[in-house]
């Protein structure tokens, strides 16, 4: 049985990109289970925590207890790249590559970031001894990256950032369908905004595929796909990272992932208007950012609008 989940980071913000990430896992034998939905129960890990990501990374601490847990996991599968862009590769299955071609993209970003490399191995060996423990085996985490440019692009394509959420949580659900489908799939999926029907929507994702409609509440949907010799088991559920455990561990993969950007984000821009404060990217923040640029003359308000999300 493959138990995953899928969340995003950066769905609010009007600057930054939105970053959404799968993560997975085998497990080879009985776990605990919220009511007959299983799922992993490594919420607390002596070396690292597997949480909401708003629980490991704000401002005030720093982006430390987040980078460790993170890479912890990325080292129980190789060793890690030197820098963003290796980073990357190994794991965005699409995006990535735009993303970095952007001016304020284009600088180098060191992983580890604020982490100790010996300290992550070790925290590394930690993690693999509880997933032992619990008869778990680490199998990837994966990510899709849609920068402002491209962000501004698809929703004017789409009409909704809702239905461009759903479209990297596809690509991301086919990956999972095609690598893991064989051994039967349970896979989590954070929930945004009032819908509560995707029936529709999975049917134009996978049109190929069987669907059953296993239920539909204002809490929680559940479908499963079925096709010869493949099965998998989705829920859209309101907080899943807070209920479902590889949720957890994709919202802090795609926080990680945002949050490597922003720097190099921040560092283009204050390196061009010096006493300029950074921003997080969030709507408000956002605009006083844009608007510090345009008052030092190193921006106008056309090519502020270039990296501003329209929605």
């Amino acid at each position: 049985m493959i138990l995953a989940g899928i969340d995003e980071a950066g769905y609010g913000p009007t600057l930054g990109p939105l970053v959404v990430a799968a993560s997975a896992l085998r497990t080879s034998r009985e776990i605990d289970a919220e009511g007959e939905w299983p799922q992993w129960r490594l919420r607390y890990c002596r070396a690292v925590k597997i949480a909401d990501s708003k629980e490991l990374y704000s401002p005030h601490k720093g982006i430390g207890p987040l980078e460790k847990a993170v890479l912890s996991f990325a080292a129980l599968l190789s060793s890690e790249a030197g820098h963003l862009r290796d980073f990357l590769e190994r794991r965005a299955l699409e995006g990535a590559r735009e993303a970095l071609g952007l001016p304020w993209y284009s600088g180098r970003r060191d992983v580890p970031w604020a982490c100790d490399g010996e300290d992550v191995k070790r925290a590394s060996a930690s993690v693999k001894r509880c997933l032992d423990r619990e008869g778990l085996e680490y199998l990837g985490s994966w990510i899709c990256v849609v920068d402002a440019v491209r962000y501004n692009r698809i929703v004017e394509r789409v009409g909704n950032k809702a239905t461009l959420l759903f479209g990297r949580a596809s690509i991301l659900m086919h990956m999972l369908w095609r690598e893991f489908g064989h051994e039967g799939v349970y896979l989590t999926v954070d929930r945004h905004g009032g819908r509560k029907f995707y029936g529709g929507l999975m049917d134009i994702a996978f049109p190929h595929t069987g669907i059953d409609v296993l239920s539909e509440s204002e809490d929680c949907s559940i479908y499963r796909l079925y096709d010869v010799g493949r099965e998998m088991w989705v829920r859209f559920k309101v907080r899943a990272d807070a209920a479902d455990t590889s949720a957890a561990l994709s919202s802090m993969w795609a926080k990680y992932t945002r949050e490597l950007f922003m720097d190099l984000f921040n560092r283009y821009w204050l390196a061009r208007a010096r006493g300029v404060k950074k921003t997080a990217g969030y709507w408000g923040d956002g605009d006083r950012f844009l608007a510090d640029l345009m008052e030092s003359q190193v921006i106008d308000a056309g090519e502020a609008a270039r990296f501003r999300r329209t929605r």
